[in-house]
């Protein structure tokens, strides 16, 4: 009765509106600690020591939705390199950007890249690469096109910690007026501030170099590089996607079908501060994912969009909320102008 009466009073009215997710890539190192990445879709490539190894824990930031889920991967400063192809088509216009946790425990004054795009069909022609290097005892990130002899390799200010977990998006724009004229931005986060909408000012960028374009981009790549240059580091939550907004989306489509309507438990449950939430679409419509404290009072939108078919997971912290049991709510039209109500309750323990 009580949960007839909660659905009854947060009854919402549907509202139409279309947004398409675009994101290509996702890695969570969801895997058990021990494990080379090499078992779960990355591809060896240069070196022949130190495999690339799944650790524990996973790295937190606050508000990215790919904080706190699975595993992180462990970069030492010498070994094998790795790649992993796009879960669709490779991207050949308009922009590309890549989001991923680091945190940097040491590294070199003279500085090496970690992170790149490759093409689809090369392993060598590493682009948009993103740099670490001591500096005055802190870390500066920097940024490349391609390599030094393509160069600048430029690097922004200095004063980020060792041991400090740090969210940076890099962005790959193809240009058309030459075949060497694609420029790069790289911009870095700290917890908890995570921009709904692209910074007018990048950390570093824009940077061009003399190296020719690729023509398309199709696989992440992260690199070990060498004893003498490498920064050894935690990477974990890599995100490929075709716009910003598509970055920070707390957003991800597991499935292309569904066959019926549902909102799954969330889990972990009880959750601090970070908790996943899955719900299923058997039709395109609008769906509206909302959480409200014990009184019914609305606390935080996690979804109010047109949505197709299939099986999402939604990433929420609790951050900001205070300790106790919250009522999560899904609404969905569907095209046909059925009506959906599911809901379910989560505890917050801090």
């Amino acid at each position: 009765m009580r949960l007839r009466i909660f659905l009854t009073i947060f009854a919402i009215a549907a509202l139409f509106a279309t947004a398409n997710s675009q994101i290509v890539f996702t890695e969570n190192f969801d895997y058990t600690a021990g494990d080379s990445i090499g078992a779960h879709g990355w591809i060896p490539n240069t070196g022949s020591t130190n495999n690339i190894m799944v650790v524990s824990p996973g790295l937190t930031y606050t508000g990215y939705p790919l904080s706190n889920i699975g595993n992180a991967c462990r970069l030492r400063n010498n070994g094998i390199d790795g790649y992993k192809p796009f879960s669709g088509d490779s991207v050949s216009s308009a922009s590309i950007y890549a989001s991923f946790m680091v945190q940097v425990d040491s590294a070199k004054a003279t500085g090496d890249y970690f992170f790149a795009f490759l093409p689809a069909t090369s392993t060598s022609l590493y682009s948009a690469r993103v740099y670490a290097k001591d500096s005055a005892g802190t870390i500066s990130f920097g940024l490349s096109k391609s390599s030094a002899s393509g160069g600048p390799i430029v690097y922004g200010a200095n004063g980020f910690a060792y041991g400090t977990t740090y969210l940076l998006v890099v962005k790959y724009t193809f240009n058309t007026g030459s075949t060497s004229d694609d420029e790069m931005k790289l911009y870095v986060f700290t917890s908890p501030n995570l921009p709904a909408t692209e910074p007018t000012t990048a950390y570093v960028g824009p940077v061009t170099g003399t190296a020719s374009d690729v023509n398309s981009i199709g696989r992440m790549a992260i690199r070990q590089g060498s004893a003498s240059n490498a920064p050894t580091l935690n990477i974990d939550g890599i995100r490929g996607a075709r716009t910003w907004a598509d970055i920070t989306t707390s957003i991800i489509r597991n499935e292309i079908t569904a066959k019926n309507f549902e909102l799954s438990q969330n889990y972990p449950n009880p959750f601090n501060p970070v908790t996943n939430i899955r719900f299923a679409l058997p039709t395109n419509g609008f769906a509206t994912l909302k959480v409200y404290d014990i009184l019914g009072n609305e606390v935080n939108t996690l979804v109010n969009k047109q949505m197709n078919q299939g099986v999402y997971t939604v990433n929420m912290s609790g951050a900001k909320l205070s300790s106790g049991t919250y009522m999560c709510k899904l609404t969905f039209k569907s095209v046909n102008g059925t009506i959906y109500n599911d809901i379910m309750k989560m505890t917050l323990l801090k």
